[in-house]
């Protein structure tokens, strides 16, 4: 059954629609979770915060060939939410070199993303490490391309700037 078919029977309530669709997407859903909160209870609990959400307003989901889309809105508002309520408790500098995806110049990338601010933060997690395009990102953070465009360009431009201070100190 294709995808879109899953969340037509969603929308309508089919529970057993509903959980292959997470089921498919759990990992996506994760990884985003932990690029925000960079421990693994809290990306769990994003994650559980964010399939109750999607159960709750499935119903509510307007045109179904953006379920992802709306998917990843609800976990990056999950993710924001929880942030506000707690300190992140490992910044991405305190990575385990262990970890799938976490190499010296990975951990120092992350390290970097983890000091912006919020909305930079997750502009760049979508653009970069999920590939969603600006009105995507637009859309899933509730503001206009314009201020999309915005928060990535400060961004780049702060991470530039503090690449070009490792570098600087590493020749030193």
């Amino acid at each position: 059954m294709k995808d879109i078919d899953l969340v037509v029977l969603a929308v309508k309530g089919n529970k057993n629609a509903f959980s292959e669709l997470i089921h498919i997407r759990e990992g996506k859903l994760y990884k985003i979770a932990y690029m925000h909160v960079k421990n693994e209870q809290g990306a769990l609990d994003i994650v559980g915060e964010t399939v109750y959400r999607a159960y709750l307003n499935i119903k509510k989901l307007k045109n179904c060939q953006y379920f992802d889309t709306w998917l990843v809105k609800i976990v990056t508002n999950a993710a924001m939410d929880y942030l506000r309520k707690n300190k992140p408790s490992v910044p991405f500098d305190n990575l385990a070199i262990g970890e799938p995806f976490a190499d010296a110049s990975t951990i120092e990338l992350y390290s970097l993303v983890d000091k912006l601010d919020s909305k930079q933060k997750t502009v760049i997690i979508l653009k970069y490490f999920e590939g969603y395009k600006i009105s995507e990102i637009s859309n899933i953070m509730d503001c206009t391309e314009s201020s999309v465009k915005n928060y990535l360009h400060k961004a780049l431009t702060r991470l530039r700037l503090e690449l070009k201070e490792e570098v600087v100190y590493d020749r030193a």
